[in-house]
């Protein structure tokens, strides 16, 4: 039977993370371990894990939330590699402190992902979101790819570079728009956090057309918010990725569907 193992980044989140661990210790495929990283935490967060008999990494505290930065893929990666050091594991999943799963979503991600050795990245959906790439909450990896491309990199969008990566490289991310996931909490859009992901678009090499057409959407709902994403993307100080470029495949996904929507309306257009 396939292994999976569990990493639950957590700063502060002593009001949530018991809810988030017994719902994976109620999964009818449950976790073969579960490791929390406690990014220097001043509340309960170790004490909660612990008492759930979990791993533990105690990171130590930096003075600061480092929501959106690149820093936080560290926090990540230290419980990456410490699965990787305690033995074998067929897969990974990253799982945010406050998110809740259905009982069979565990079950569910890995069996999907078994029929198909190209899909290398898969999760569910949030209530209430659309998600059009796997979400990085209950984003499940197979782990030996994750390994292959060095866990997370030290870099603004250091979440998406994977699914980047694994589409680059010719593999398959599915989102299970079935799976149903929740949050305890409304999901945290700040300025800050959107200014980061702009500067994620920018080292991801994002299409600026592409760019300017999600803020224009992201406008009517948070005029600040897309400004925030403008500003990251035309910030400087960015170091690009070498080995990804998202504006090639944004440009030709773009291409195929006009394709397509020139060929079904010529179809139409020949049968009326």
């Amino acid at each position: 039977m396939a292994k999976i193992g569990v990493v639950i980044p957590a700063r502060n989140e002593d009001k949530y993370l018991g809810k988030t661990l017994d719902c994976l210790f109620q999964q009818t495929r449950k976790p073969d371990i579960i490791v929390v990283v406690d990014d220097g935490s001043t509340d309960k967060t170790s004490e909660i894990a612990r008492s759930f008999g979990v791993h533990v990494i105690r990171l130590a505290n930096r003075g600061y939330n480092a929501l959106g930065r690149s820093e936080l893929a560290e926090v990540s990666n230290s419980g990456f590699r410490f699965l990787n050091e305690i033995g074998r594991l067929d897969y990974v999943m990253k799982l945010d402190s406050e998110q809740l799963l259905p009982n069979n979503y565990i079950e569910k991600v890995i069996s999907r992902m078994e029929k198909d050795d190209r899909i290398v990245i898969a999760s569910g959906i949030v209530a209430g979101e659309f998600s059009r790439a796997p979400r990085g909450s209950g984003r499940v990896y197979k782990f030996k790819f994750l390994r292959d491309i060095g866990f997370f990199p030290l870099n603004y969008g250091w979440e998406s570079y994977p699914v980047a990566k694994a589409l680059t490289m010719g593999y398959k991310v599915e989102v299970f728009k079935g799976l149903v996931t929740f949050g305890q909490r409304p999901t945290r859009l700040a300025a800050q956090k959107l200014y980061f992901g702009g500067k994620g678009m920018k080292a991801l090499r994002y299409d600026p057309l592409y760019v300017l057409w999600e803020c224009f959407l992201k406008f009517f709902k948070s005029p600040k918010g897309a400004l925030s994403i403008l500003r990251g993307y035309l910030s400087g100080g960015v170091k690009k990725y070498s080995d990804v470029d998202v504006g090639v495949w944004q440009r030709r996904n773009l291409l195929k569907r006009l394709l397509v929507k020139i060929g079904i309306d010529s179809v139409r257009e020949g049968k009326s």
